[in-house]
């Protein structure tokens, strides 16, 4: 047997066999340290800006942590649902269903990823005013979530 089919294997026995509690820690452990991640990456973001003693580059990435939290948050919209679909595909024994499903969620989010940097990178202006920027802080948050855009 191969280990791509024991790893399948075990992954159906979380879902089959686990208790509920431990299928579900399995399944929401990996998608809580991702968006720790997104807060922890700000938060460094913020520390080293903070080490430059600019209370201004610090307002404007603290502006950004709202546009961080809309792209997390569209990202598990696929996930929640995704994973629901999913889940109810395998428990019915539709394991292909489950597969298109689950490369549907992860195009869909790349796919959305793109047009979300493309809008934010188009429409930064419109943004700023949204989130509340300042005349300070305006250049350095469009600044940052250009770069945000470019990197996400």
């Amino acid at each position: 047997m191969s280990e791509k089919d024991n790893t399948e294997k075990n992954t159906m026995a979380i879902f089959e066999k686990a208790p509920v509690a431990t299928a579900v820690l399995k399944n929401t452990i990996p998608a809580m340290v991702a968006m720790l991640m997104v807060l922890v990456y700000n938060l460094a973001d913020t520390f080293f800006i903070g080490q430059t003693h600019n209370d201004i580059l610090v307002a404007a990435v603290s502006l950004a942590t709202p546009v961080f939290l809309i792209f997390m948050a569209l990202g598990t919209i696929f996930g929640a649902g995704g994973t629901s679909v999913i889940s109810r595909a395998f428990g019915q024994g539709r394991e292909e269903y489950a597969k298109k499903v689950c490369s549907f969620c992860m195009w869909s989010c790349v796919i959305l990823g793109l047009l979300l940097s493309a809008g934010f990178m188009l429409g930064v202006e419109p943004l700023l005013l949204l989130i509340g920027a300042s005349a300070d802080t305006w250049e350095p948050a469009k600044t940052y979530l250009l770069l945000a855009a470019l990197l996400c």
